[in-house]
């Protein structure tokens, strides 16, 4: 058992980050469905082309364009994954 920080942090077990090939500086989402706390490590490959499609004549995006653009590829991943 985990307990959260008052900065709402917490410390992911060894395993975990060993069966996800997390490594210290990569970049999740975390997010709720039904309940459950998901934690996915998103590529940098499938974010680089997200976000290619926000900047194209464009000013870089906001954070909130590119946080945006997370979520929705760690749900599209999660949703992928489950079937």
């Amino acid at each position: 058992m985990h307990k959260v920080t008052t900065k709402r942090q917490v410390t992911l077990p060894q395993a975990v980050c060993n069966a996800i090939a997390l490594q210290p500086g990569d970049y999740v989402e975390v997010f709720a469905r039904d309940g459950v706390a998901h934690i996915v490590k998103m590529n940098s490959g499938n974010l680089a082309g997200k976000f290619s499609a926000l900047v194209k004549g464009k000013a870089f995006p906001s954070v909130d364009e590119l946080k945006d653009v997370i979520k929705k590829r760690a749900t599209e991943k999660f949703l992928n994954d489950s079937n």
